[in-house]
C-alpha cells in the first residue's frame, strides 16, 4: 500500500511538471499581437484540464479518498482526454477544408 503511495505522489509531480509547458504556451499565445489561430488556444486549455484532472485524481488517491478518485477525478479526466481528442480531429478537419477552399486542385 506504501508503494501505490509513492507511485501517486511521483505521478501528480510529473504531472503538474508536464502542466508547465502547455500552460507555458496558453499565456504565451495570449501575448501575441497577431494571434489568429484561437483553436490553438482552445486545445490547449483542454489538454491542460486533462492534466489537472490527472494532477487531482492523484492527489486524491494518495490522501486516500478512493471513492473520488475513481469514482469522480478518473473518468472526469478521460473525458477531457476525449473531448480533447474529438476538438483535436475537428479542427483538423476544418483546417483541411479551408485548405482546399482555398487552394482548389489544377482542373483538369
Amino acid at each position: 500500500m506504501l508503494q501505490n503511495q509513492y507511485y501517486n505522489l511521483i505521478d501528480a509531480i510529473v504531472y503538474l511538471v508536464v502542466a508547465v509547458i502547455p500552460a507555458y504556451f496558453l499565456l504565451k499565445s495570449r501575448k501575441s499581437i497577431n494571434n489568429d489561430n484561437d483553436n490553438f488556444r482552445k486545445l490547449t486549455v483542454v489538454l491542460v484540464g486533462f492534466i489537472l484532472a490527472q494532477v487531482s485524481y492523484h492527489i486524491a488517491a494518495l490522501m486516500g479518498f478512493r471513492l473520488l478518485a475513481k469514482g469522480f477525478l478518473e473518468p472526469l479526466s478521460m473525458m477531457a482526454l476525449l473531448f480533447f481528442a474529438v476538438a483535436y480531429l475537428v479542427t483538423t478537419w476544418k483546417g483541411k477544408q479551408h485548405k482546399k477552399q482555398r487552394h482548389p486542385g489544377p482542373r483538369t
